[in-house]
C-alpha cells in the first residue's frame, strides 16, 4: 500500500540469500521481519457524505523464510488487516488473517526458480510509489496473490539486470480466504481475470540499471490474463517505470519515481481499456522524508471515459530504534465524487 521504512519480500528474499549471509549462517535457519503498523484514515470532507469517515486500523505483516541450503528455501509471508471496506466510522474492526505469500524457492547468484503462492512481477508503483496514499490507484493492476511457477535470470550487459517470467491463476484454494473474518473464498464462479484454475496467465519482466547511471533503476513489464467466466477475451497489460536515487548532498537525497500502464481489454472485456501514470519523488535528509505522488486513472468502458486521480503529501520521520511515524494529505476525485482526507501512521519492525 505505501513505501515508508519496511523492504518489500522481495528485498528481503534477495538479501537473506546473499553470499555474505551465506558465509555466516549456519543450515538450516529462520529468518525475517515482523512489522506493526497502525493507521488512521480521516476523510474529512467529501461530495458524498457517507464517505465522510474515520478508519483507525492495524495492518501486521510477518515475513519469513525457512532456509534449508543457501540456495533452497520455503518463503511465507502472511498479513492481518481489514479485510471489508469501512461503511461508517471504524476501529480495529472487520479483521481478518490471510496468506499472501507461500512458496519452494531454488536461488543462486546466476537464477531463481520459485512455486506456489506468490505476487507476479508486474510493475512497481503499487508497491514503490512514496506516501500514505501513494499506490491508492496503482494496486488496480498488483498481480497478488496468484498460484503457479515462476523464475528470473540475471545477467550483466552496461549494468545489472534481471529477466523474469512467471505462469499463473488466482488463487481459488482455501488460502484465498481470510480467519477471524472470512473475506472469501475466492471461486472460479466468481470470474475476474486469471480466475481460471490453469496456468493460462502469464507475466515477463524486465528490471535492472545501468552502470553509466548510477541510482537509475528501471521497469518493463508484460503480462496476459486469460478471461474468466465473467470475460471475452484476455486482459494485456504493458507497463514502464523507472525511479533514480539522486544524491544532491551527503546528507540530502531526492528519488523521483515514474511509471505508466495500459491494460487493453481491461478485466477481459473486449474494447475495454485502463491507463494509470504515477508520478512522484521522495526527499530525504536525516531521519526525514518528505515526499509527493501523483496518480492518474482513466477507465473507458462501453464507450464512456471516467478520469480519476489521486494526490498524496506525506512527512515521515524514522528512530534510530526502529519506530516510524508519517502523516499524509489526500486529495482525490474517483468517480466523479471530489474528497480531502487526512492520515497518520504508526510502525515498528523487528527482525529476526
Amino acid at each position: 500500500m505505501r513505501q515508508l521504512l519496511v523492504p518489500s519480500l522481495a528485498a528481503l528474499l534477495v538479501h537473506l540469500s546473499s553470499g555474505a549471509l551465506a558465509e555466516t549462517k549456519s543450515y538450516p535457519n529462520i529468518s525475517g521481519a515482523f512489522t506493526i503498523e497502525v493507521q488512521d484514515d480521516w476523510t474529512y470532507e467529501s461530495d458524498d457524505e457517507a464517505a465522510e469517515i474515520n478508519d483507525l486500523y492495524p495492518t501486521l505483516t510477518l515475513e519469513t523464510q525457512f532456509a534449508f541450503t543457501p540456495e533452497l528455501s520455503v518463503n511465507l509471508e502472511a498479513t492481518l488487516e481489514p479485510v471489508e471496506d469501512a461503511a461508517d466510522d471504524r476501529e480495529f474492526e472487520d479483521l481478518g488473517g490471510y496468506v499472501n505469500v507461500l512458496t519452494v524457492n531454488y536461488d543462486t547468484d546466476r537464477f531463481s526458480l520459485y512455486a506456489g503462492k506468490f505476487g507476479a512481477n508486474f510493475g512497481t508503483a503499487w508497491d514503490a510509489a512514496p506516501g500514505l496514499y501513494g499506490s491508492d490507484l496503482t494496486e488496480d493492476y498488483e498481480l497478488a496473490e496468484m498460484l503457479g511457477v515462476g523464475g528470473s535470470f540475471n545477467f550483466q550487459a552496461a549494468g545489472n539486470h534481471t529477466i523474469s517470467a512467471s505462469s499463473f491463476f488466482l488463487d481459488t484454494t482455501f488460502l484465498s480466504d481470510s480467519a477471524f473474518n472470512s473475506r472469501g473464498p475466492v471461486k472460479e464462479s466468481d470470474g475476474g481475470v486469471a480466475n481460471t484454475e490453469s496456468l493460462s496467465s502469464f507475466a515477463v519482466a524486465l528490471d535492472g540499471g545501468f552502470s553509466s547511471l548510477e541510482g537509475l533503476t528501471y521497469h518493463l513489464g508484460f503480462s496476459s490474463l486469460k478471461e474468466g467466466d465473467d470475460g471475452d477475451t484476455s486482459q494485456l497489460g504493458y507497463v514502464v517505470g523507472a525511479q533514480y536515487e539522486l544524491p544532491i548532498t551527503e546528507k540530502i537525497t531526492f528519488i523521483p519515481i515514474a511509471e505508466y500502464a495500459y491494460l487493453d481489454d481491461a478485466g477481459g472485456i473486449e474494447g475495454d481499456s485502463a491507463q494509470y501514470f504515477t508520478a512522484g519523488g521522495a526527499l530525504e535528509f536525516g531521519n526525514w522524508t518528505l515526499s509527493t505522488t501523483y496518480q492518474g486513472r482513466e477507465l473507458e468502458t462501453s464507450g464512456s471515459t471516467q478520469n480519476d486521480y489521486v494526490v498524496d503529501v506525506t512527512a515521515g520521520y524514522s528512530f534510530d530504534f526502529g519506530l516510524g511515524v508519517a502523516v499524509g494529505y489526500r486529495l482525490a476525485e474517483e468517480e466523479d465524487v471530489d474528497s480531502r482526507g487526512l492520515g497518520a501512521l504508526v510502525e515498528y519492525t523487528i527482525e529476526f
